[in-house]
């Protein structure tokens, strides 16, 4: 009797706790790691190769959530929709967008979440919609897209140094090299020209320099001598033009008065007129002098070197 209640109450216990265990179970399940999401939306208009459902989404870098779905827009088939779960509280802001990003090498795409800016309002939508990030293409989508253009312009510029090292083309450069290396000759000789007309300016100019100080004394002597000479041989001319003016005058006193001895009258201008014959005859003998070495004047009055049988 004991027996038989033994195994009842141990029989109603162990089912009494398993159906407790599974409801545990079943509450953990649905309360104990139920996480919320925020739902966003995106419209690729480019090919979303390699991306999957729960892929990657980051936001600046950091993971934030995954990939919940990604169909055709029913809308425009042109383009992808994809449907994102993040964290709850991450703070998608307006000026964000969405970029597809390749994750290593493996081939995989991830949704990047970039942009905004500091101080910008949360991204809504109205109720009963879900929010739409914008979204900008991709560098390889960009790359492929301009793939062609960029071969065109590569061929166009292939073409246009096959062009320019034609055989044409470098015979003409030959060419223009050869006369670059006769110019540069030729100014190399033009240099040394310039080098030696430059030396001899240099000697000239050193010789002047020497012979400026003769140059010097010989103007100021012969201002020296013209200052010496020139006053009394014209006070000797004024004091000649007197006298010949008063014997001009006597001469027709006399001759008024009826004295005709010519004799007497002439002597005193006989007088003044070989005075003034012998100071011009002084001045003439200086003038010809410098006529016959005009050098005097800048290095004195040397006396030239008689040559042979002189």
């Amino acid at each position: 009797m004991y027996s038989k209640i033994n195994y009842t109450v141990v029989g109603l216990f162990v089912v009494l706790f398993t159906v407790a265990l599974l409801g545990f179970g079943f509450w953990l399940a649905k309360y104990g790691f139920e996480q919320n999401y925020s739902y966003y939306q995106l419209f690729f208009d480019e090919p979303v190769d390699g991306l999957t459902l729960d892929s990657t989404v980051k936001l600046n870098g950091v993971e934030v959530g995954k990939v919940e779905s990604i169909e055709i827009d029913p809308e425009d088939v042109t383009r992808t929709r994809v449907v994102i779960r993040l964290q709850e509280g991450t703070p998608v802001t307006k000026g964000m967008y969405g970029v597809l990003k390749l994750q290593g090498i493996t081939g995989l795409s991830y949704v990047q979440i970039e942009g905004g800016y500091k101080g910008a309002p949360l991204l809504k939508a109205p109720k009963g919609e879900m929010p739409t990030i914008p979204t900008h293409s991709s560098l390889i989508y960009q790359l492929s897209q301009k793939a062609p253009e960029l071969l065109g312009k590569l061929e166009k510029v292939s073409k246009s140094i096959e062009a320019l090292f034609s055989e044409h083309n470098m015979q003409q450069i030959t060419k223009i090299l050869d006369h670059t290396a006769v110019v540069t000759g030729k100014a190399e000789e033009v240099e040394d020209r310039i080098i030696s007309l430059s030396d001899e300016l240099n000697g000239t100019l050193h010789r002047f320099d020497r012979y400026a100080g003769s140059i010097t004394e010989g103007v100021n002597g012969v201002t020296k001598t013209l200052n010496e000479k020139l006053p009394p041989l014209m006070e000797d001319f004024d004091k000649a033009g007197e006298r010949i003016s008063q014997a001009a005058d006597a001469i027709n006193r006399k001759i008024r008065n009826g004295e005709y001895d010519l004799r007497k009258i002439v002597r005193p201008i006989k007088i003044d007129i070989q005075e003034l014959s012998y100071r011009y005859q002084e001045l003439a003998e200086d003038l010809k002098r410098l006529s016959n070495n005009p050098s005097s004047i800048l290095f004195g009055s040397g006396h030239l070197q008689k040559g042979p049988g002189e």
